[in-house]
Formats: C-alpha cells, structure tokens, sequence
C-alpha cells in the first residue's frame, strides 16, 4: 500500500474517512463535512487539492467520464 499525505487529491478521493463517507451518505460524516468546509472556507489540504485535480469540491462526486474520453485515451495508449 502506497502512502498518500494528507494534502493529496487522491487522499480525499479514496482514503479519508469523513469525505468518502459523506459522499455515500452518511448523515454524521456529512454534517462533520460541512462543519469543516465552514471553518476552513473550502476545505481541508486534501479537499481543496481535489477540487484544483478533478474540479469538484470534498462534498461532491466525480463525474462520469464521457465514452469518448476514454476511447481517446485507448488510442493515445494511456488508458487504465
């Protein structure tokens, strides 16, 4: 497992525990989230390094990728 510091985009896509919770759901981790947001206008490191990487905030989910995204990226060799 690699290590991820808490300032990472892909922190707060896959590892934090009061994001990846409130984006499922959960109604404490969600209120947590918005605690935090306030307080700290935007977010954590980790949330506010996810909106600059993805373009979408520590309280919202990505979007789907579009089709034709992905079958670029398989003729440009750097799909998944």
């Amino acid at each position: 497992m690699a290590y991820m510091k808490p300032s990472d985009p892909d922190f707060c896509e896959s590892r934090c525990p009061v994001c990846t919770n409130a984006r499922k759901g959960h109604w404490l981790a969600r209120i947590v989230q918005k605690i935090e947001m306030a307080v700290t206008f935007g977010g954590c490191p980790a949330g506010k390094a996810r909106r600059r990487k993805y373009g979408v905030g520590p309280d919202e989910a990505l979007p789907p990728q579009a089709p034709a995204d992905v079958a670029a990226k398989r003729v440009n060799g750097t799909a998944p």
